[in-house]
């Protein structure tokens, strides 16, 4: 009897640690990343999964996102824009944490949610590996409805130890992933995405780069 209840209490503490640890992070990022992303959101900047390990293109740097409800500079209050911010993040030889702002994904009519990040080689460098970050926005429109993709290619430079890392947008590369709509239009017309998935876009950079090597 002493062992069961022994064994359920055990089942119990599990259960109550496991609701402890935040479901919008994933399995596998570090608590220190978690701390960090946390110290640095607030009520007009919240965190909005997921959180990316970018190892496969550069050791000790992280990905994360940030839907920002700010007063942003060139908008007026009542004019504001959805946004989403992209950020790097990542401790350098020092023990110096650095958060960079990459990237700001701006909508007037949804709100950005990120669909995919991934990892891929983008160009005929067999070596380097690029960051692909797929943007979907659900749109509410009256004239139209339904949802725009927005394929992103960076290319991560520079030394996180010394506290210094780009992600370069890969402009070119980009461009046949960028302003998408899956839509259907009041007067009856629809639009269509081509490239509104992982498998998509992998399948057009691998057409187009033949001698390109996968990372997952």
């Amino acid at each position: 009897m002493g062992g069961r209840r022994f064994f359920a209490l055990n089942i119990s503490l599990a259960l109550f640690i496991l609701l402890l640890v935040p479901r919008a992070y994933a399995a596998g990022v570090p608590v220190a990343i978690q701390a960090a992303i946390k110290a640095r959101t607030d009520e007009t900047h919240k965190f909005r999964p997921p959180v990316i390990d970018a190892g496969p293109v550069m050791q000790g740097v992280y990905i994360y996102f940030v839907e920002n409800s700010s007063d942003i500079p060139g908008y007026a209050k009542d004019g504001m824009p959805y946004v989403l911010d992209a950020h790097l993040l990542f401790v350098d030889g020092n023990h110096g944490w650095h958060d960079v702002v990459f990237d700001r994904y701006v909508k007037d009519d949804g709100v950005p949610e990120i669909s995919a990040v991934f990892f891929v080689n983008a160009d005929h460098e067999q070596r380097s590996k690029e960051v692909v970050v797929l943007v979907r926005t659900p749109l509410n429109h009256y004239d139209y409805g339904g949802e725009y993709f927005d394929g992103y290619v960076y290319k991560l430079t520079g030394d996180p130890r010394a506290g210094v890392v780009f992600a370069g947008l890969q402009s070119d590369v980009s461009a046949p992933f960028l302003d998408q709509c899956e839509c259907g239009f009041r007067d009856g017309r629809t639009t269509h995405a081509q490239y509104k998935d992982v498998d998509s876009i992998r399948k057009a950079l691998k057409n187009k780069y033949r001698a390109a090597h996968w990372v997952n």
